[in-house]
């Protein structure tokens, strides 16, 4: 859903170390303003960093862009809303600076409880909020701002696209979903074949879309990818059930499926709906997210214990084991939670920092030295 920028800083020698990474995923050049993890050392090869939280004891994150700014929500130290209650942390939506920077709360109508779903390169964010006390409104934030836009009042809003659009929801009256411009304005309705327009058809869950307008919506416990040229595409025919996730710029879905009683996860081949099926039936795995590499981050069973993955640019079937990272443990951080990964590589998502519940950003490093990025290149195929 991004698109792909490589930050080159030297000539021959940093052209080809970056080419390199790009091809195999281990990492492209960054800049490294904004993360802080407290033993970082030349020879690493990734760096993890705490988004900390809004005052209070906990923070969820849930997108990225490519500029490195994080989404998501945090609970803030105790705050008075109403004058007949004594005052309580609240969940409020908040936007990083670019590469994991500092923390922006969002300020929504809605006081009481607010969200952050998806961010988009320049910057655009998009999540819920409550209006009084209960009504759920979605809302835009415009880069520069820190405040929501209102956009569509009982819809929740999915994902954000670089072009402008968001998707919707609603189960308010009937079960509606809706590609529209990231004000709500001029809305497509999302249909599955056999429903007509003015019918309350199927609960539909329209959960990202790309730049192209190709959207994954989930619905009667099928997954399917939409547009409006192509219709609804059921993307598993010959699964009892299945699932989809996210979606990239090369039309590849990714989710999961289950056949004969066992769960697996897929991805769809690019500009294809010709399955790649992901490890084994059972294995747990659970994609959260792809970038326009085809990359995956989600969660999985190593060795009958859940952890975070990423998949390896060159091969899907090969899942790098997040907690295991050196750099990962020596900062006290376990059972990450990948949420979203960027075409820089970078991973955002939910682990344990010491115990707490807290949003990272996990970044891939490099120097222009080639025996840097060979020695990463080896350690990333041996993880376990």
């Amino acid at each position: 859903m991004r698109s792909p920028t490589c930050k080159l800083e030297r000539a021959s020698k940093s052209l080809t170390a970056c080419a390199l990474l790009s091809m195999s995923g281990v990492a492209c050049a960054l800049d490294s303003s904004g993360l802080n993890s407290k033993s970082a050392d030349a020879q690493d090869c990734w760096e993890i960093h705490s988004l900390g939280t809004l005052g209070g004891s906990f923070s969820y994150a849930r997108d990225l862009n490519n500029s490195g700014q994080v989404i998501g929500e945090a609970q803030t130290e105790p705050r008075i809303i109403d004058s007949a209650d004594p005052p309580a942390p609240q969940m409020r939506p908040f936007v990083s600076a670019p590469n994991g920077g500092s923390l922006t709360e969002i300020r929504t109508s809605g006081k009481f409880w607010g969200d952050a779903r998806a961010i988009n390169n320049a910057g655009y964010v998009v999540g819920r909020s409550t209006i009084g006390s209960s009504s759920p409104a979605s809302y835009v934030v415009e880069p520069g701002s820190n405040f929501g836009i209102d956009t569509r009042e009982f819809y929740d809003v999915n994902d954000i696209n670089n072009t402008g659009q968001s998707v919707f929801d609603t189960d308010y009256g009937n079960f509606r979903s809706v590609i529209a411009s990231y004000l709500g304005t001029d809305a497509t309705e999302i249909l599955l074949p056999g429903w007509p327009e003015d019918q309350n058809g199927p609960e539909l869950n329209a959960v990202a879309l790309n730049d192209y307008g190709q959207v994954a919506v989930n619905s009667l416990s099928l997954g399917y990818r939409w547009s409006v040229g192509e219709g609804a595409i059921n993307l598993t025919p010959d699964a009892t059930s299945s699932r989809v996730e996210d979606i990239n710029n090369a039309a590849q879905v990714v989710g999961t499926l289950v056949r004969d009683g066992a769960q697996q996860a897929f991805i769809t081949r690019r500009y294809s709906t010709a399955l790649i099926m992901l490890g084994t039936p059972g294995d747990g795995n659970e994609p959260a997210g792809l970038n326009n590499f085809g990359q995956i981050v989600g969660t999985k069973n190593f060795n009958g214990v859940k952890h975070g993955y990423v998949t390896a640019l060159w091969n899907v079937q090969h899942a790098i084991n997040l907690d295991t990272l050196k750099e990962v443990t020596r900062d006290d951080w376990s059972r990450l939670e990948p949420a979203a990964i960027n075409d820089r590589g970078q991973i955002a998502g939910t682990g344990l920092a010491n115990g707490e519940e807290r949003a990272f950003l996990l970044t891939p490093l490099w120097t222009d030295s080639v025996p840097h990025f060979l020695r990463c290149l080896r350690e990333t195929v041996r993880q376990p």
